[in-house]
């Protein structure tokens, strides 16, 4: 029978390549156990290392979803802040109409009462042009580089951005702001939702303009047939009023609308955060590592290496002349 030969060269060549694959798996372990990581690098498992890229990509979308619903509570913030302090204002005006509506006032009285209407109105309408911190008109919608209430003037009317008719200023939409996969907010309460009444499409410094005008005016009521001056003044700041009331009705819808995207976008907010959650658990176990078992495997790698070094050690000390006497 015929007996293999290994000579020298070939012993300390197989040996060597055996001691260097047990070291190379020795490194390879110690890099899972630094980086808490199972998978290195592609080639040691595609698969998992192909699911866990895209848990990790779906990850890093959530990331841009939240910080759109944190910009869009932000701004959200901002308006409601801007729709409580308008309702205010109305208020203050409308105690100012009561007084206007009183016909023993003397001119000097309703000019004092016009003057407050209009400081009011200016106050109104610095509101209703509250800028955000990026300085985005907060009630243009899209075009929030426009001023949504100018001051009337030379060829400017005053109307919200300066829109003839209702259906001009309805198409002024809001911004859209992807807040999660397929869901968009509409982040903006234009200036047409909150300070246009939607049945006359008269605004409310129209309103104010009408009625500063009525109080500066020395022959009203002069003219009305049949009316006394107690009775005509009345009245005309009883319709004020009403009109007025109907811009505040549309304020507190906005305030309204608001508060329900507010809402909405805590929820979707508390959803993204469960996904996320759940996208990292799946990214983890693709390529996550079981440090246990990676620590036995050191541990045993760790003692092979060592059998086998010493074995080479050994054996390569042997010759011939070891058994010759």
């Amino acid at each position: 029978m015929a007996i293999g030969r290994i000579s020298t060269n070939q012993f300390y060549k197989l040996s060597t390549e055996r001691m260097s694959k047990q070291q190379g798996e020795l490194v390879k372990i110690q890099g899972q156990l630094a980086t808490g990581q199972r998978v290195l690098k592609p080639s040691d498992d595609p698969l998992a290392m192909s699911v866990a890229l895209g848990a990790k990509a779906g990850v890093k979308t959530i990331d841009s979803y939240q910080s759109n619903i944190t910009f869009m509570n932000n701004q959200l913030g901002q308006m409601d802040v801007a729709l409580q302090s308008s309702s205010d204002v109305m208020v203050s005006i409308k105690e100012a109409f009561l007084q206007a509506g009183n016909a023993v006032l003397s001119p000097a009285d309703r000019e004092i009462i016009a003057q407050d209407i209009e400081g009011r109105m200016e106050e109104l309408r610095g509101i209703a042009n509250r800028t955000d911190a990026n300085g985005f008109y907060m009630f243009s919608g899209t075009f929030q580089d426009q001023e949504p209430f100018q001051t009337p003037g030379a060829g400017v009317t005053g109307t919200f951005l300066e829109t003839a008719t209702a259906a001009a200023g309805d198409a002024v939409i809001g911004r859209e702001i992807q807040v999660a996969s397929g869901r968009f907010v509409n982040l903006s309460i234009t200036g047409q939702d909150a300070f246009v009444d939607p049945n006359t499409n008269e605004d409310a410094f129209a309103i104010l303009r009408d009625a500063v005008a009525l109080l500066r005016n020395p022959a009203y009521p002069n003219g009305q047939e049949g009316a006394t001056p107690q009775d005509t003044f009345l009245k005309a700041f009883n319709d004020k009023g009403a009109q007025l009331d109907s811009i505040f009705d549309q304020v507190q819808i906005s305030r309204t609308k608001v508060g329900v995207r507010l809402r909405e976008v805590e929820t979707l907010q508390q959803i993204n955060q469960a996904a996320q959650l759940e996208l990292e658990r799946v990214a983890g176990e693709a390529v996550g590592l079981d440090y246990a078992k990676a620590i036995s495997e050191l541990s045993q790698g760790q003692l092979q290496l060592q059998a086998a070094q010493q074995s080479f050690a050994s054996t390569s000390k042997l010759t011939l002349f070891n058994f010759i006497g």
